[in-house]
């Protein structure tokens, strides 16, 4: 497996990781919300990149 792949399932397990104490009533973890927040954050920056790419690809 390639670093970015581990880095992906790293990340995963920490969001699952999150949701599971969450569930089990305690979500209100400083460390894990603020992990789980920086990992969505990078996730939704690399999607708005990926749409920026394929419209400039489309209607450039």
């Amino acid at each position: 497996m390639t670093p970015l792949q581990i880095f992906v399932i790293i990340c995963l397990s920490a969001v699952l990781l999150k949701f599971a104490a969450s569930f089990f009533g305690y979500g209100n973890n400083s460390i894990l919300n603020s992990l789980v927040t920086a990992i969505l954050g990078i996730f939704v920056a690399f999607e708005i990149v990926k749409l920026v790419q394929a419209v400039i690809i489309k209607f450039g």
